[in-house]
């Protein structure tokens, strides 16, 4: 760790508003790898450390104190007088590696305290500043295995920039060194927008604007005052999560039947991912509906719902005919980062009203095909001049990044879906092969779905999907999701 603190450099990384968008967001991660040939020396504790800090020293912006101003802005500063170093954890567990495989990696069967951190960026318990990395390296029984615990905020890096630097650990400990160069100046997304612009729609300006004063106040607090209100918030409360894994056989010839019920020119465009998209849409709407048929509030329960309510009305969008869709979009791709390195994030939440008549409708090949062409035209329209409007709209007003999640909680049926499938999740080689399992820890927000790669040397789609617990429950028991999708967990 000397080494790498005598590298250090004194420097500052302006946030660009882009940055701040998913900011009180963590990436808790964790990376299952079996000690499949007993090897007495697997992953070596020395190893691991010495890898981290090189690859600490490519990524300094991970050493930095976050200042905000008040106003939505925000930087790193980097002082090697004055270093936030992160938190490094080692442990052992008494729990054999192949427990928890048994387990499909349900977190039930994971050893106590593995995860150091939630979803919700807060303050170290004990030094009171946001950590910007937290690592948690647990030993299993036997040394049977190792899982390597990850978590940065978003402040930093979106989820690609996350496990380019998980990459760049792993390449650390197997080399010693690394050719990969990175880029953390958050001027390129400027120097790439062209002068030419496309409006945005108009339900993405409506989420970011109107009259949300208590989506104002979380943006004037300071990024630790605000961790700790979200985290006191209860947002995961009555929230359940599973995992499934969905062949890519199955996939495959659902995608074929779509396609099919889609004009010809638009056939080619149709992606697994958006097929899932389509799906997962109408499958959570289907749930909905038949949850509100069951649930049959009391005289004082109705009273405070009705309450509550009159105030997220003053957010919410009316929902008689369309209900929100909001798919996170990589700007990485529209302004062709990824071919820069650039690290930062750029996650755009791009608001979608579809028909509540084309969600709720019986699910065929016809009716996600009408769908999937609603909730992901962004893919295929995310393009420099709309990204352009996207960045005037949120630099006007630098505190607009929490209009999202207040709208989001305004619209409790609103669905968000990530696409993930271009993330390196497991690109981690620390020198003893991929991770077996990665995952998220549990339960983060209601009406969360990531589609992600399956572990190598599969081909299949994981789906996660985070509702709440009534609502999962009849998402699980769809047919039509049964025939193409298994539980993992």
């Amino acid at each position: 760790m000397e080494e790498f603190v005598d590298s250090v450099e004194n420097q500052t990384f302006p946030l660009h508003p882009v940055d701040t968008q998913s900011a009180f967001l963590n990436i808790p991660t964790q990376f299952f790898f079996p000690n499949k040939t007993d090897d007495a020396d697997f992953m070596p504790g020395k190893v691991l450390r010495h890898g981290f800090y090189k690859a600490l020293a490519r990524f300094p912006i991970m050493t930095g104190h976050l200042q905000a101003d008040g106003k939505g802005g925000t930087q790193v500063v980097v002082d090697r007088n004055n270093l936030n170093m992160p938190e490094y954890l080692e442990s052992t567990s008494d729990i054999e590696y192949e427990t928890m495989k048994k387990k499909n990696f349900h977190w039930s069967a994971w050893p106590e305290g593995l995860a150091t951190v939630g979803g919700i960026t807060t303050a170290h318990a004990k030094e009171g500043v946001i950590k910007l990395a937290n690592v948690h390296i647990t030993r299993m029984k036997n040394n049977s295995g190792v899982v390597v615990f990850l978590n940065v905020p978003h402040y930093v890096v979106d989820g690609v920039g996350f496990f380019e630097f998980v990459s760049l650990w792993g390449e650390m400990c197997r080399n010693g060194h690394s050719e990969h160069q990175f880029r953390f100046d958050r001027s390129i997304i400027a120097d790439s927008i062209p002068n030419e612009r496309r409006p945005l729609n108009s339900a993405t300006e409506q989420m970011y604007g109107g009259f949300s004063p208590l989506a104002d106040w979380l943006a004037w607090l300071s990024p630790i005052t605000r961790g700790w209100v979200l985290s006191k918030a209860q947002l995961s409360a009555g929230v359940s999560s599973s995992t499934f894994r969905v062949l890519r056989t199955k996939i495959d010839g659902l995608r074929a039947q779509v396609a099919a019920e889609l004009p010809e020119s638009e056939r080619d465009k149709l992606t697994n991912a958006g097929v899932l998209a389509g799906l997962v849409s109408m499958m959570a709407a289907h749930a909905h509906r038949a949850c509100d048929a069951e649930r049959q509030p009391g005289l004082i329960a109705s009273a405070v719902s009705s309450v509550w309510a009159a105030l997220r009305s003053l957010v919410a969008t009316k929902e008689a005919e369309s209900r929100p869709v909001l798919m996170l979009g990589d700007l990485r791709m529209g302004l062709s980062l990824e071919k820069r390195n650039y690290t930062g994030n750029v996650l755009m939440p791009f608001n979608t009203p579809c028909p509540v008549a084309v969600l709720e409708a019986p699910i065929t090949p016809e009716s996600i095909a009408t769908t999937a062409r609603i909730v992901t035209a962004i893919y295929s329209s995310i393009d420099p001049p709309l990204i352009g409007s996207f960045v005037d709209m949120i630099t006007r007003n630098p505190r607009c990044f929490t209009r999202p999640m207040m709208y989001v909680d305004a619209n409790p049926k609103i669905v968000t879906i990530v696409n993930e499938l271009h993330f390196n999740i497991y690109s981690a080689d620390f020198g003893y092969g991929y991770p077996e399992w990665a995952c998220a820890v549990p339960s983060f927000f209601a009406n969360f779905i990531a589609i992600m790669p399956s572990p190598p040397p599969g081909d299949d789609i994981v789906v996660n999907i985070i509702m709440k617990t009534d609502v999962l429950d009849k998402i699980v028991a769809n047919e039509f999701w049964q025939n193409i999708a298994t539980l993992i967990y």
